[in-house]
């Protein structure tokens, strides 16, 4: 669902809330306290939690919004594949057709399922980390032991499961935003935290994102507010490749500088796409931003088409979670460019290099 602009900004906290907000007071208060709950029932052993016959990573976030879980996990198994280790990625399927059924995505050769089926982001980390199967599951230890069996990994990376406290890891890895770690402080429906604050104090590490645009100093002193001791390190969204949608085509990133192009996007944070964009010295000449994993359809293509004619622009550039769905439909008349970007670590990087030398320590 797309919120308003004006909306966002109260729920991240960048706009006050207005005093008729408060009616949400007694929802956001009493989800709070069922996840709290729910929280100690798993940790203090009352809930079962069960473990996978291999090392097991998970990769979430606290809030609603995007923090760049899919670069991370990314990250993650870029960086444990170099070691040697064998990575198989677990993750929901999110607005696939097929979410809370267990089926292999990937074999690590042939991707098997497409978006409608798997979700924009499974296939996303399929067609992106070749040689790595993907499963997905809506119960992930179903999930995990079905990777298990077929592929016999030495790690499983879950995605997105700081919240799935039924499956053990050996290292929890939380994602904030760094100019914004917990919105405006309250839990859903009121705000954007999907559990109270001080879950964080639950991760193993967290990770600041997009700490190039926000106030790093300020998230790392909010985070310690809520989960002192809890080792931080930062890390920065960068342009890694720009190629064309229609044919593949790998262009260098200095093709943008001085373009007139449209930024199109269906993602959590469509204004640090603009900025990417921007850091390459694209001229945005129109944004044209969908609601996360926006299913596209023929009409979107037309509307591309026309903005960028009416704007002048050369070129429609857009993400690579977006260039999954946007394949699969007939080509428009506007020259579509897709943006590759990568997550890397800048800010404490050897706390992060530790916490994965840590898993075979």
């Amino acid at each position: 669902m797309k919120i308003s602009p004006h909306i966002a900004e109260i729920l991240k906290g960048v706009s006050p809330l207005p005093l008729y907000y408060f009616v949400l007071y007694p929802f956001s208060l009493a989800y709070s306290l069922v996840m709290t709950a729910r929280a100690w029932l798993y940790m203090s052993g009352l809930l079962r939690r069960r473990r996978l016959p291999c090392k097991v990573v998970s990769v979430g976030n606290i809030t609603s919004g995007g923090t760049g879980k899919t670069p991370m996990v990314t990250h993650i198994v870029r960086r444990l594949s170099s070691k040697g280790r064998k990575v198989t990625i677990v993750t929901r399927g999110y607005g696939g057709s097929m979410e809370g059924g267990t089926a292999v995505v990937s074999d690590g050769e042939n991707i098997l399922l497409n978006t409608e089926q798997a979700g924009d982001e499974a296939v996303l980390l399929a067609k992106g980390l070749p040689g790595v199967p993907v499963v997905m599951g809506g119960d992930r230890y179903d999930a995990g032991m079905l990777a298990v069996r077929r592929f016999n990994p030495d790690v499983v990376i879950l995605d997105d499961a700081f919240q799935r406290l039924d499956i053990m890891r050996d290292l929890d890895v939380l994602l904030l935003d760094a100019g914004n770690p917990f919105g405006n402080g309250y839990t859903l429906p009121m705000g954007y935290l999907r559990e109270p604050r001080r879950a964080a104090g639950r991760a193993d590490i967290a990770v600041l994102t997009r700490a190039d645009e926000g106030n790093l100093n300020s998230g790392m002193a909010k985070v310690a507010g809520v989960a002192p001791g809890l080792p931080v390190a930062g890390a920065e969204h960068r342009a890694e490749s720009l190629k064309s949608l229609l044919d593949g085509k790998e262009l260098g990133l200095s093709w943008l500088s001085g373009k007139r192009v449209i930024a199109v996007s269906g993602i959590a944070n469509p204004a640090s796409f603009a900025l990417i964009l921007n850091g390459l010295n694209a001229k945005i000449a129109g944004n044209i931003d969908f609601s996360d994993h926006h299913a596209y359809r023929a009409d979107d293509i037309e509307t591309i088409d026309a903005l960028v004619e009416s704007a002048g622009a050369e070129v429609a550039v857009t993400t690579e979670k977006d260039a999954v769905k946007l394949s699969g439909l007939m080509p428009g008349r506007a020259r579509v460019l897709v943006l590759g970007i990568e997550l890397v670590i800048t800010v404490r990087s050897e706390i992060f290099d530790d916490a994965l030398e840590e898993l075979y320590a």
